[in-house]
């Protein structure tokens, strides 16, 4: 799956993680893995390297898109990951909860990292 294609899912309405899902289920069908025995951590890091930059290119892309927004929310409230956080905080300035947001987020990377998360 390229990041064009996982993007247009997302604005049809399919979940980051029914996209994360397929990804991954894509790498163990090509090199020929069962998913009923691979084990959890077969293509982890591939996929958060892939989610990763699939966070940052839908906020790139679509900032201000709604769909992007809920989709990203949606996201970060499942995953602990800078990029799916920055993503999200960046692209989008207002929404109901941001503030909870900005606080889980400082609370997983302190730092400089965070400094230019507005509040609300």
């Amino acid at each position: 799956m390229e990041i064009a294609d996982a993007i247009e899912r997302a604005l049809l309405g399919e979940s980051l993680r029914a996209i994360a899902g397929a990804y991954r289920a894509e790498l163990l069908a090509q090199f020929g893995l069962d998913p009923e025995e691979a084990d959890a951590a077969t293509f982890r890091d591939d996929t958060q390297r892939f989610m990763r930059k699939l966070c940052r290119e839908i906020a790139e892309r679509h900032a201000g898109d709604r769909r992007v927004r809920i989709a990203l929310h949606e996201w970060v409230d499942r995953v602990d990951d800078y990029d799916a956080f920055d993503a999200l905080l960046s692209a989008f300035d207002a929404f109901d909860g941001r503030e909870s947001v900005v606080r889980r987020g400082r609370r997983l990377f302190p730092g400089p990292l965070t400094a230019h998360w507005e509040d609300s």
